[in-house]
């Protein structure tokens, strides 16, 4: 089995919690109190000082439950803890939920001094339990002016589960969210913690084990899962015996009269991710420059329509896979050629960057969806839109996207039976019917141009050494990913170039 972590919504995590209780009969105070001890164990490792001033923040359901279980736990082990409930009225017993009303009665006979709606920066640390995972509307009235309130506190802040205002699916933020710096998550992985702008709210992410397994999830597995391992626990073994055309034959069409900078990323990228040869279609303005820069590949140059479609076709029938886009620019030629490829190829193909840009341009997105929902036409395809060009080639506007965005991925899957690399600060991996592939890795610094050259680079690599579609564009993902962190480490965010991610390859792929 190969590493993953799976990624859940806060509806996959309430079935699975709930299918832990009521199938596995594990009762719900079990699973709070191990969510407290191990949330306890945390707190102590980071703030390891028994003088440590602790106020808890809680709700009255049961993330409440499990901040005043985490109060009775610090303070049994020396720690001078307030509590304050959150609430618009006066306390009453009844407005717990069953489990955080026992908590609520374990602190009040154990005398653990209760509050009402109090935040103060006297403390050095504020712990937040106010909402779960189960947060759906807005939040209003005094539990936002508590969050106000502890944002404006110069403390350590740390959340239970999620921070109080991220809606735990979506990472949106519910009118206001508290901002921790650290958050301690039970079970799985959420995905409010990662999307933006939630992931922005969530600081340091530590997950603990509550005793909430994939056993729970009764043929329901979540739709999102996360690579986790290092780069040699996905990738083949290279063929000891093999030999250059053994391990792939690309063809990059890539570059245009203006633009020569990305055909060489993407190239280098090919070339420094494993295969075995490769051609790259480019302007013969860019020529003498791609020679010198690689002279490991073949250049096949054009300058009219003509030379062009002649060095498309040669290349088409020589490659085992096809990339194109790179700095093509949405000229005539570049029009030409990649109707060319839609029409006259069945080989593996990647559509990145200026190709995407083509498809919405002219009719050639209902083309390719005709060829590919024909059995002798249909091929293995890759797209890697950004977020504008997504919205360009679905035709949803970038709020819709902000919303449905994987649902819209998705869909454009399904219509061209394809795999979707939805390029962002997130970036996110789906074909038809597989589960969401979130890519945690990566940095700010990847943000640069060219870096999505070197992503198609890497990705193509993968697809001509024979790894499917969607596992090439997965662990293309990932590798682009580690090799940015990289790169940030030998470097730093502020001052990396594309063509570091691509010279950081070599250490990423060792």
């Amino acid at each position: 089995m190969k590493p993953i972590e799976y990624v859940v919504t806060g509806d996959e995590m309430q079935r699975y919690d709930a299918n832990t209780i009521n199938c596995y009969k594990v009762p719900g105070l079990v699973l709070m109190e191990q969510a407290a001890l191990a949330s306890v164990d945390e707190i102590m490792r980071l703030f390891p000082e028994k003088n440590t001033r602790i106020l808890i923040l809680s709700g009255k359901g049961n993330n409440g439950g499990d901040a005043m279980a985490v109060a009775r736990l610090l303070h049994q082990k020396g720690y001078p803890v307030t509590v304050s409930v959150i609430t618009n009225k006066d306390i009453s017993r009844t407005d717990f939920s069953e489990s955080a009303g026992v908590q609520y009665d374990i602190l009040n006979a154990m005398k653990i001094p209760i509050v009402t709606n109090m935040v103060s920066d006297s403390y050095d640390i504020i712990i937040d339990g106010i909402f779960g995972v189960g947060l759906n509307r807005e939040i209003t009235g005094m539990a936002a002016t508590i969050i106000e309130q502890a944002n404006k506190c110069h403390v350590k802040k740390i959340s239970l589960d999620i921070p109080s205002g991220i809606h735990s699916s979506t990472g949106r933020v519910c009118g206001i969210a508290f901002r921790a710096d650290y958050t301690i998550t039970f079970a799985f992985l959420k995905r409010g913690l990662y999307l933006y702008p939630g992931a922005s709210y969530s600081g340091k992410i530590i997950k603990k084990e509550i005793g909430i397994t994939s056993d729970s999830f009764l043929d329901q597995p979540p739709e999102m899962i996360t690579l986790t391992g290092e780069v040699r626990d996905y990738i083949p073994a290279r063929n000891p015996w093999g030999h250059k055309g053994t391990f792939g034959k690309i063809l990059l069409i890539a570059g245009s009269e203006a633009i020569g900078g990305a055909a060489i990323l993407a190239g280098k990228a090919c070339m420094m991710s494993g295969c075995g040869m490769l051609k790259i279609c480019t302007h013969k303005e860019h020529k003498s420059d791609l020679l010198s820069a690689l002279p490991e590949a073949m250049i096949s140059a054009y300058d009219t329509l003509e030379t062009a479609l002649e060095s498309v076709k040669s290349g088409m029938e020589w490659a085992d896979v096809i990339a194109i886009g790179p700095g093509l620019d949405t000229n005539v030629i570049s029009a030409a050629m990649l109707e060319n490829v839609i029409k006259h190829s069945t080989k593996p193909l990647v559509l990145d960057a200026d190709a995407l840009n083509l498809l919405s341009k002219h009719d050639f997105y209902h083309l390719l969806k005709e060829y590919q929902n024909m059995d002798d036409r249909k091929r293995s395809l890759i797209l890697t839109p950004h977020p504008m060009e997504l919205s360009r080639i679905s035709k949803a506007s970038r709020e819709e996207l902000s919303i449905r965005g994987l649902e819209i991925a998705r869909q454009l899957a399904m219509e061209l039976h394809a795999v979707i690399v939805k390029k962002d600060a997130r970036t996110i991996i789906c074909d038809e019917t597989a589960p969401y592939i979130i890519n945690l890795c990566g940095n700010s610094g990847m943000a640069t141009a060219g870096s999505g050259d070197v992503l198609t680079g890497i990705i193509t690599a993968l697809l001509a050494f024979g790894l499917p579609a969607y596992e090439s564009a997965a662990l293309g993902v990932y590798i682009h990913a580690k090799a940015g962190d990289k790169a940030a480490e030998l470097k730093n965010p502020y001052s990396m170039l594309a063509g570091d991610i691509c010279e950081a390859l070599t250490s990423i792929l060792a």
